[in-house]
């Protein structure tokens, strides 16, 4: 019997000091996380940076190449602390410097714009915001218009001529005025020929610029209801709105999908436009002389 005690003592005993670590470990454990506790906003906040680097990341290649002139050439260093602010901050026309420009057609005009204070530099696109203060709205070889809060301000490159720094933006900026149509008077637009076939070369991408869905009457197709217009995209540049119905193209139904791609395949080598639709529930006809 006494043999058998011993080793039954020793497991018991074992056993008691394996549950007594545990259940120290436990309690060492839970008194670090109250000490030391983890939030998870900082771990989201931390992998909302990561993915903001990322995506600022993929313009390094143009400041390091250079494609704005040599002296513009450098790094692109991402500032994740700025980024990580709130979206309510505007600009001050005196805390931006545009350092270059590539104007082509709506979708290649950039602007290499640097907000002085932090230094920081991004490339924008045209009808793109501006450090979260203003939209983008025209970009010429020595200074950029951006609209902020509904006021326009203009900023120039280091190289304007001397007195440009003190003209003045125009005290109202058309929405159309923005790289490919310009509207002349309600419902007529001019369109620069050499950035419509710039945009009807992709006419995939084009379509993507809104979002078109078939508007019926009476259970009959009649045309395509236009929603999601992107700003930059080539239905905000010619003053399509979202809520507007696209009817007829030239007189040609636009009632299938098919005939939308047609219509604006068409427009190549057109030098006028006439486009019927429906806007807040009355007809329209806006048309378009392409120079």
């Amino acid at each position: 019997m006494d043999k058998w005690i011993t080793p039954v003592n020793s497991s018991l005993a074992l056993f008691i000091i394996m549950a007594l670590a545990m259940i120290t470990a436990d309690l060492f454990s839970s008194r670090l996380a109250k000490t030391f506790p983890v939030s998870s906003t900082a771990r989201t906040s931390s992998a909302v940076a990561t993915t903001n680097v990322e995506g600022l990341a993929s313009f390094a290649p143009i400041l390091e190449l250079g494609l704005f002139g040599p002296a513009t050439r450098g790094k692109l260093t991402p500032i994740v602390a700025a980024q990580q602010q709130g979206t309510t901050s505007t600009v001050n026309q005196g805390d931006l410097l545009l350092l270059g420009t590539a104007v082509g057609s709506f979708r290649e005009t950039f602007a290499l714009i640097q907000k002085t204070s932090t230094k920081e530099e991004r490339v924008f696109r045209l009808g793109d915001t501006v450090f979260t203060g203003g939209r983008l709205v025209a970009v010429h070889k020595d200074f950029a218009d951006i609209v902020v809060a509904g006021r326009p301000i203009r900023i120039f490159s280091p190289t304007a001529p001397m007195g440009a720094a003190g003209a003045s933006p125009p005290s109202t900026i058309p929405p159309s005025q923005t790289g490919l149509a310009t509207q002349v008077s309600s419902g007529s637009y001019i369109i620069d020929q050499r950035a419509l076939n710039a945009a009807l070369d992709n006419i995939g991408q084009a379509m993507t610029d809104a979002r078109l869905l078939p508007s019926s009457k009476e259970g009959k197709v009649e045309g395509f209801k236009v929603s999601e217009v992107r700003p930059s995209g080539i239905f905000a540049m010619i003053g399509i709105k979202n809520g507007d119905v696209l009817l007829r193209l030239n007189d040609f139904a636009i009632d299938s999908p098919e005939k939308a791609i047609q219509s604006l395949a068409s427009l190549k080598g057109q030098t006028r436009i006439k486009l019927d639709l429906i806007r807040d529930g009355q007809p329209a006809t806006f048309s378009y002389d392409i120079r």
